[in-house]
């Protein structure tokens, strides 16, 4: 399992970009040549002109392929790269959770004390419901004594343990998220992985190359 999404408490099969749009940046125009050299390269390219000098030719013929080496190259790379990151080297547990009738007055001093941004709430069986954040909590004005139940999301976006780092990072970016729920097989919540966990990881220098 990779991402699953949650209805109150249940999984459900829809695909992930039917409820959670996605928020990225629109795709530019491509960019033209600034340069007449350049459209003049493109152009001959185009329309299939080669030049070969005879000598170079020949010289070319002559010389063996590098395949073979380039290969055994990025063979002996990819034995010295290092393993994926997954969800549970980074995840943070246990995850503080809290119930719908939860006021709201409780959520913003618990976060305050504990110094975090996220909530997940869930049921009395301690399944998944949904997340409340700072954020929701301060745009919804709520009074101290109203519950958190009509805030917090409907649908639930979370990840097993063995999701690799690389896609919890391009879901958050893509959907606009600011955590995601760690669950396992049997719909526990195991941690949580935040924008701040993926942060630390960048300036530690982490597996970075890995998440172009």
């Amino acid at each position: 399992m990779a991402l699953v999404i949650y209805d109150q408490g249940y999984r459900i099969q829809t695909p992930v970009r039917a409820l959670f749009k996605p928020g990225g940046v629109d795709i530019l125009e491509p960019i033209k040549a600034l340069h007449p050299v350049a459209g003049e390269e493109q152009r001959v390219d185009a329309e299939g002109e080669r030049f070969t000098l005879p000598e170079a030719s020949t010289q070319a013929r002559a010389r063996p392929a590098p395949r073979d080496g380039y290969a055994a190259d990025q063979q002996a790379g990819a034995r010295q790269e290092a393993p994926q990151l997954r969800a549970a080297q980074i995840m943070t547990t246990p995850v503080h959770r809290v119930s719908p009738d939860t006021r709201a007055g409780d959520a913003r001093e618990r976060m305050r004390r504990l110094n975090i941004e996220h909530l997940v709430v869930v049921s009395d069986a301690q399944r998944p419901l949904g997340m409340i954040s700072a954020g929701d909590l301060q745009q919804a004005r709520l009074e101290p004594r109203s519950s958190v139940a009509s805030i917090y999301s409907r649908h639930l976006l979370a990840a097993s343990p063995e999701t690799d780092v690389s896609h919890l990072a391009a879901s958050f970016v893509e959907f606009g998220i600011g955590a995601m729920p760690i669950v396992d097989s049997h719909d526990a919540l195991v941690g949580i992985v935040t924008r701040t966990d993926l942060l630390r990881l960048l300036i530690s220098g982490a597996h970075i190359e890995r998440w172009a």
